[in-house]
Order: C-alpha cells, then sequence, then structure tokens
C-alpha cells in the first residue's frame, strides 16, 4: 500500500525534502514519478479489494454448505437416536421375557430337587419303621444319619402342612425309637433279651445318632435298674445299721463284675457306664447311710469309725480304678462330644454324710489324749544321767499327736481334721498348765525343784521348737478353708510362759537362800566399819551357795538357755545388793571401800562358777554383762564416796547410762547425808530428769 494517502501527504513530504525555494528545480520530474508511482499503488490497491472480496464470497458459500451438513448429522442422529430407543425397548422386553424363563426353569428344577427329597423323606420314614420294628439298629443309625440330613433340607418349609405331617410323623417314630432302646437294654439286664451283642453295639451307635442327652438318660435308666435291688435290698430293717456298710461294698463288686461278664463290649468304653453305676451305688448308699446316721440314738465309736473307715477305702480304690481305667479320655479335650473328660465326684460322695455324726469320735478322741496327757505326767521322771535333760512327757506327747493325725487323715481333711487340731491346742495348754502346777509343788524340795526347773526350761525349748513343725503337719492334712485357720502361736506362749516360770521359781529359790545373807551384811555398822580385808561374810556367804547351785544347774540345760538364766541370775543380784545399800543409813570411807570390795569379788567368782567347759562366745558375752551389769554397783558406791562437786559433775553421767537415775538420786543424796537443796548446782538436772 502506498504510504502517501492523498495530495495533502505528498506536499508535506516534498515540502520536508526542499525547504528552500532553490529546491523546487525539477520539481516537475519528481511529482510525475511520484504520481506514476501513487497510480500503481492504486491499481495494486484495486487487485487486493478484489482478491478480498473474492475470498469473502467463497468463505460465505462455505460456511452455508457447512451449515448445511450440519443440519443433515443432526436430523440424522435423531433418526439414529429413535431407532436405538426403539431398539432398546425390544431388547429389554427379550430379557424379560428370558428372566421368566429362567426363573421358572429353576424352581421347576428345585420343586423336582425337593419333590425327590420328599419322596427319599417318605421312603426313609417307612425304612424307619420297618428297621426299628426289625430291631436292624445298623440300618435304623444310617437312617437317622440321612434323615437328620434331609430334615435340615426342609428346615424353611417347616410349616408346610406335608412337611409339619412327615416332621411330626418323624418326631413320633424318634420317641418310640427311645423307648424302645431303653426297654431293650433294661431287658437285656434282665436276660429276657434275645439281642445279640453286635446288636446292642449297633443299638449304641443309634443312641449316639439320638443325641448326648438322650445317651445320658439311656445309662441312667441302666443305672437305676441296675441298683435298685440294692436299694430294696438294705432298705430292709434288718439290713439298715452300720455294721452292714462292708455288706454294701461287698455287694457292689458282685454287681459290677456280673456286668462286666454280662455286658462286655457292648457299651463304648468311652462313655464311662462304670462310673455312672458307681456313682448311682454312691448316691443312694449316702441318702440310706445319712437316714441311719440320723435315726440312731447311740452311736458306737467303733462301729461308726469302722464303717466310716470301709467307705473311705472304697472310695479310694474306686477312685484309683476309674482313674486308671479311664486315664485315655480324662482331663482332654476329646472331638467325641459322648467319651468322659472328668470323672465324677467318688471322693467323699458317700464318706462326706458322716462328717456331721462324728462327734462321738472327737470326744472320745479327746477322752484318750487327756488320759494320755495325765499318764505320761505321772510317769516323768528326771533322768539326770540321760542325754536328754528333759521331760520324756514332751516328747511322748507329740509322739501321740502324730498318731492322733495320722488316724483322723484316715477320715477327714475337712471338719474333723480341724476339731482333733483344735484337741491338740487344748491339749498343749493343758499340758503347760499341769507342768506349770507341778513346778509349784516342788518347791519343798530344794534340789528336786532346781532340777525339774531346768527339765521343764528343756522341755519348754522342745516344744518350741517342735510346735512348727506340728503346724506344718497340721496344715498338709487339712483342706483349705480349714488349713488356712491353723495358727499355734499361743501355744508357743505357752511354753514361753512355762520356760519363765521355770526361771522365776529358780530365782525365788535363790532369793530365798542369799536374803539371810544379806540380812547379815545389814546388821554391820558400815558407818563404823573400820577392818577392811577380804571379801565380806555375806559376800562368801553368796557366793558359796551359788557355786552349789550352778554346779547343779549348769550340766542340765543347754548353754543357750543357761547363759540366759544367768543373765537374769545376774540382774538379780545386783540389784539385791544395791537395793541393800540402799538400805543401810550411813557409809564411812571404809565401808565404801570393803563394799567395793565385796563387789569385784562378786563379779570375779560369778564369771569364775559360770565358766563353761569351753570357751565360747557367749561365755565371753556373759563374761562383759556380768562386767556391764555390776558397774552400776560400782557407779553408785563411788558417788556415795565423791564430795559434793564430783557428786555434781559425776552424776549426769550416771542419769545418762541408767534409767533408774531419777529414783537412784534421792537415795544416793540420803547416804550421803544431804537433800537437794543442798545441791542447787543440780536443781536443772533434777528437774529435767524429774
Amino acid at each position: 500500500m502506498n504510504p502517501y494517502s492523498s495530495n495533502f501527504d505528498c506536499i508535506k513530504h516534498i515540502n520536508t525534502l526542499f525547504p528552500n525555494e532553490q529546491s523546487l528545480v525539477g520539481i516537475d520530474t519528481e511529482i510525475e514519478k511520484l504520481q506514476s508511482e501513487l497510480t500503481q499503488l492504486q491499481s495494486e490497491l484495486q487487485e487486493d479489494i478484489h482478491e478480498h472480496a473474492v475470498m469473502q464470497n467463497k468463505i460465505w458459500r462455505d460456511v452455508q454448505d457447512v451449515e448445511q451438513l450440519s443440519q443433515g448429522i443432526v436430523t440424522e442422529i435423531q433418526e439414529i437416536k429413535q431407532k436405538a430407543e426403539k431398539s432398546e425397548d425390544l431388547v429389554y422386553s427379550m430379557c424379560k421375557d428370558i428372566k421368566s424363563l429362567d426363573i421358572a426353569k429353576r424352581n421347576l428344577t428345585f420343586s423336582i430337587a425337593a419333590l425327590k427329597k420328599f419322596i427319599m423323606m417318605l421312603t426313609a420314614i417307612e425304612k424307619l419303621k420297618e428297621h426299628c420294628k426289625e430291631k436292624k439298629y445298623a440300618e435304623v443309625a444310617n437312617l437317622l444319619s440321612a434323615f437328620t440330613e434331609l430334615s435340615q433340607y426342609f428346615v424353611k418349609f417347616q410349616n408346610i402342612p406335608q412337611i409339619l405331617e412327615i416332621t411330626g410323623e418323624k418326631e413320633q417314630l424318634i420317641k418310640d425309637l427311645k423307648l424302645q432302646l431303653i426297654d431293650d437294654f433294661i431287658m437285656f439286664q434282665k436276660g429276657t433279651n434275645l439281642m445279640q451283642i453286635k446288636d446292642l453295639q449297633d443299638a449304641c451307635q443309634t443312641v449316639e445318632h439320638l443325641g448326648l442327652k438322650f445317651r445320658d438318660e439311656l445309662v441312667q435308666k441302666v443305672c437305676k435298674y441296675i441298683i435298685s435291688p440294692y436299694q430294696e435290698l438294705f432298705q430292709q430293717i434288718e439290713n439298715r445299721s452300720l455294721e452292714t456298710t462292708e455288706r454294701r461294698y461287698a455287694w457292689m463288686a458282685r454287681v459290677i463284675k456280673d456286668f462286666d461278664t454280662k455286658a462286655q463290649n457292648v457299651f463304648p468304653e468311652y462313655w464311662a457306664v462304670h462310673c455312672q453305676i458307681y456313682y448311682e451305688f454312691c448316691a443312694v448308699t449316702r441318702l440310706q447311710i445319712t437316714d441311719i446316721l440320723e435315726t440312731l440314738k447311740d452311736l458306737d465309736v467303733a462301729v461308726l469309725m469302722k464303717a466310716l473307715q470301709a467307705t473311705l477305702k472304697f472310695e479310694q480304690k474306686l477312685n484309683d480304678e476309674m482313674k486308671k481305667r479311664y486315664e485315655e479320655w480324662l482331663g482332654k479335650k476329646n472331638s467325641n462330644q459322648f467319651a468322659i473328660s472328668e470323672l465324677p465326684k467318688i471322693k467323699g460322695a458317700i464318706s462326706d454324710s458322716f462328717e456331721p455324726y462324728l462327734r462321738p469320735y472327737i470326744d472320745s478322741e479327746e477322752k484318750e489324749l487327756m488320759q494320755h496327757i495325765q499318764t505320761i505326767l505321772n510317769s516323768d521322771k528326771l533322768d539326770v544321767e540321760g542325754d536328754l535333760k528333759m521331760l520324756n512327757s514332751s516328747m511322748s506327747m507329740f509322739a501321740y499327736f502324730k498318731q492322733m493325725l495320722k488316724r483322723a487323715s484316715q477320715y477327714s481333711r475337712t471338719q474333723v481334721m480341724f476339731d482333733i487340731q483344735k484337741l491338740i491346742k487344748k491339749a498343749l495348754k493343758r499340758y503347760s498348765d499341769e507342768i506349770t502346777f507341778k513346778i509349784n509343788q516342788t518347791r519343798n524340795n530344794e534340789q528336786f525343784s532346781q532340777i525339774y526347773c531346768c527339765f521343764v526350761i528343756n522341755t519348754a525349748e522342745y516344744c518350741k521348737e517342735t510346735i512348727p513343725a506340728l503346724q506344718e503337719s497340721m496344715v498338709q492334712h487339712l483342706d483349705s478353708p480349714f488349713s488356712d485357720q491353723v495358727e499355734l502361736s499361743n501355744e508357743e506362749e505357752y511354753f514361753n510362759q512355762m520356760m519363765n516360770k521355770s526361771i522365776e521359781t529358780l530365782l525365788v529359790y535363790v532369793d530365798s537362800k542369799i536374803d539371810q545373807f544379806y540380812q547379815q551384811m545389814l546388821k554391820i555398822d558400815w558407818n563404823e566399819f573400820e577392818n577392811m580385808g577380804d571379801a565380806s561374810k555375806y559376800i562368801r556367804d553368796t557366793i558359796s551357795f551359788l557355786e552349789g547351785h550352778i554346779k547343779i544347774i549348769k550340766d542340765l540345760l543347754s548353754e543357750s538357755y543357761l547363759i540366759f538364766y544367768l543373765n537374769k541370775l545376774v540382774v538379780y543380784l545386783n540389784n539385791k545388793f544395791i537395793n541393800s545399800v540402799f538400805r543401810i543409813k550411813k557409809i564411812s570411807e571404809i565401808g565404801l571401800s570393803q563394799l567395793m570390795l565385796d563387789v569385784s569379788e562378786l563379779k570375779t567368782n560369778l564369771v569364775r562358777i559360770s565358766k563353761l567347759k569351753q570357751e565360747s562366745k557367749s561365755q565371753q558375752s556373759f563374761n562383759n554383762f556380768v562386767q556391764k551389769t555390776l558397774s552400776r554397783s560400782d557407779s553408785i558406791l563411788k558417788l556415795i564416796q565423791m564430795s559434793i562437786e564430783k557428786f555434781v559433775e559425776n552424776f549426769p553421767d550416771y542419769a545418762k547410762k541408767y534409767e533408774s537415775a531419777p529414783t537412784d538420786l534421792d537415795k544416793i543424796l540420803g547416804l550421803k547425808q544431804l537433800r537437794r537443796q543442798d545441791v542447787p548446782q543440780l536443781s536443772k538436772f533434777f528437774t529435767k530428769i524429774n
């Protein structure tokens, strides 16, 4: 396209090229040239416009052709859609007809199958009637299995009259069959049934097809029939006594033997028919024996215990036999629902009925036990030359306890055995009381009393050591919850008291002898005492007595209890000396020195006369105890001897060591001829310790 579209533009262009007048030379030539170019450009423009118009016409015609073609396609699509809808209706109609035909075919097939099964049920019913009548139990078992399967097929049609009718007929037939089977097995037991063993075995298979509940019912009726003669026989007046107990078990043994001979291989072993027979026998026996025990007014203990022992022996034997016989099935999860998995309760099934009526046995045991305690106590002798320095009655008593527990264990592990352990506890109390009473009676015979008390201490030690084993034995002989209630701590305490009583008696005896020596001590004028020398006569007499006393007991007591007693004796002697000192009104310096010498002499001789045959830790411990205990006597004498200043200074240390300081204070001040107000330095301390 020409850039100069108008003359005006052309002129402007010329003015640009030639701004001065001189530039107009040859302008015509240039104008002509430009006009020529303009004409050419206009010609080219006209051609372009023409071509554009031709192109627009062509495009317009193409658009019209496309519109016509689109309208034709839309029309064709609508026609195809209409044809498709007609085809769909046709196909739906055809499928509906095919589905109806398929349902009809399926219903026809099911009806034919149901009719066949119904005919089979009718046939099975007829055959079942026939085989039941002829007692062909192998075929009956097979038919029952088939009939059960067929019956499952018609469960959802059970309301249909024909099905209801045939089901009712089948149930009545099964009911009659059960009665027939029970009758067959009962008649077999009577011996009036001519059926062969194989027929009865087939009958057992038929029973299993009829279910576990019926199997149990059948076995129970057979067992009741077997036991019924026993029930009648021992219900008779002449047999209603405990004396016939062993005959009962002999009868059972004969019946089981006869049953094994007659019914061998009839019942499946896993049915455990023997268990059921025994269980029925035990149930009947329990009722009859309970009735006998209730009606008897005076029970003969010997007869009662003999009957119980025979019962326990029978139960134990029975239980062992059944465990061995059915070991294959017991305690296992069997796939066979008819197999025994646990034994019925046989142990205690009869014997438990005796339990409430065994009071005469308990009373008899108590009477014999108390008589035995008295007998062994009366026969006790003090054998000082023997190895065991103790009362033989204690060993005899525990041996008797052992026999009692063994006897009672044959009869019971519950209430009766628990009552026996109560008797033993009662006997232990009785024994300790009798020994304690006898200790008091021996005081008139001094030497015997000392020896007897030593024997009692050793006996108490033996009893305390034996009681835990006795308690354990009791627990082992008892079942829970009775075993949890056994406790003999109180009984152990009885023997602690018995031991303490013996030690107390020995100390009372020592006091009765030593007191006269200390009475002599109090008669001495310790304030005027001038001649200090050897130990005082009261100390020499005391040591002489103790030497003889300890010599008697040293070889009688065990080392531990000898030291235990000697410790008590040392405490007593120390208190005896201190109390005697406090009873003196006034003591001189020389008198205090003599008393200190006496204490030292007492220490030395206590260690000497108490010396064991072999040095031991116990001996060293005792020696230290003597020094520590009698140091209180030394401390009191030293405090009395001290000046006021020293006393005030040292008494707090004494108070820290001895709990008796508060009560000792005034007594020490009295011996020093002082009152509390005379020692104001200790006023705060006195208040504190008071």
